[in-house]
């Protein structure tokens, strides 16, 4: 056998071996330190600010503070290749409320000069400390707190359902995997993306935006799966630490695989979570980015006031296109084919 064949045997076996062996998952529960007070929760927001030295403008972490304990305090989580930024509409809104609201940058996001090939740096070891030190932080700043995520952040945002005891998280299109792929496939393809050199997508930089880093990192997105992983296998087992899961869902997103969201409702509603399910109509053709104000093709108009009704714990109002979905129907969807837009 020549040489090459040696070499493209090998290749083939190592990719073999690359995409069955288990990722584990072990590392990545909760490390709880909830700030004691409002003082101490400031403490915890230093630390945050100090760690946006090297961002872009427009990037940073967003704390907006009454100076006192409120009664809620808000933890809004970005989304893949975007900031903070993309909660300024609705971080505003909250605290003009009378909320305390904080909008931590995830890590290896938004930094100066930086392209989607620096996101290959993220682990879902580092998504999950911004989870648990944004909790920790928030629960200084308001007698309960309430968690919105997006696309990544709806990942952040559900590991933080799963493990952590607050009061209401709304999961807003979660990433848990990639549309038109089947389930069946995604921890494969996690696998692999995890094990063989980081492949990068870039895309030309937006000078209007310098806090997003445009494009695509396959180690940055098996990061993001393999937390996904993590939350899924936990739900499994156990009873989420949320006490009120609302999940939002766009039915013209042709980015996340709705079947892996249905798929954890079902779990987590299997083992006694108080879990809701809410379906935007792909009637109103919105992007997988419902909540930048800046997304072209977005309607905040229409969003928003879905997103802080579901925040505020009560139903949307009627006339803005969207259904809800009792989990105990999941199933029976699922067999007739029915809710679902690939």
């Amino acid at each position: 056998m020549s040489a090459f064949g040696i070499l493209w045997r090998a290749a083939v076996l190592y990719l073999a071996w690359a995409s069955v062996w288990p990722t584990s998952v072990s590392s990545l529960g909760p490390h709880p330190k909830p700030a004691r007070d409002y003082e101490a929760a400031m403490q915890l927001a230093q630390a945050f600010q100090h760690a946006d030295s090297a961002v872009a403008t427009g990037g940073e972490s967003i704390i907006l503070v009454h100076g006192h304990r409120t009664p809620r305090a808000f933890v809004l989580f970005h989304g893949l290749t975007n900031s903070p930024r993309q909660f300024t509409k609705l971080a505003s809104a909250l605290y003009e409320s009378g909320d305390n609201v904080f909008v931590p940058r995830l890590p290896e996001h938004a930094l100066r000069g930086a392209t989607s090939g620096d996101l290959g740096r993220l682990t879902a070891e580092s998504l999950r400390n911004v989870a648990d030190a944004a909790i920790d932080l928030a629960s200084g700043l308001g007698d309960t707190v309430v968690v919105l995520g997006v696309s990544l952040g709806g990942n952040v945002a559900a590991w933080t359902a799963q493990f952590r005891p607050v009061n209401r998280v709304v999961i807003v299109a979660p990433a848990l995997g990639l549309s038109h792929i089947s389930t069946v496939l995604e921890t494969p393809i996690m696998n692999l993306t995890l094990r063989v050199p980081n492949y990068s997508k870039k895309e030309g930089p937006d000078t209007l935006r310098p806090d997003r880093e445009l494009g695509w990192s396959s180690r940055g997105v098996g990061q993001m799966l393999r937390l996904g992983t993590a939350i899924r296998r936990a739900a499994d087992k156990h009873a989420p630490g949320a006490r009120d899961i609302r999940v939002l869902v766009n039915a013209n997103d042709q980015t996340v695989n709705r079947e892996a969201i249905d798929e954890l409702v079902e779990h987590w509603s299997a083992t006694g979570g108080n879990v809701s399910m809410f379906e935007l109509s792909d009637s109103l053709r919105l992007p997988h980015d419902i909540v930048d104000p800046d997304e072209a093709t977005g309607n905040t108009k229409v969003t928003l006031p879905v997103i802080l009704s579901l925040l505020y714990g009560s139903t949307p109002p009627a006339g803005l296109g969207v259904r809800v979905i009792p989990a105990r129907l999941l199933q029976v969807e699922e067999q007739l084919g029915l809710g679902r837009r690939y």
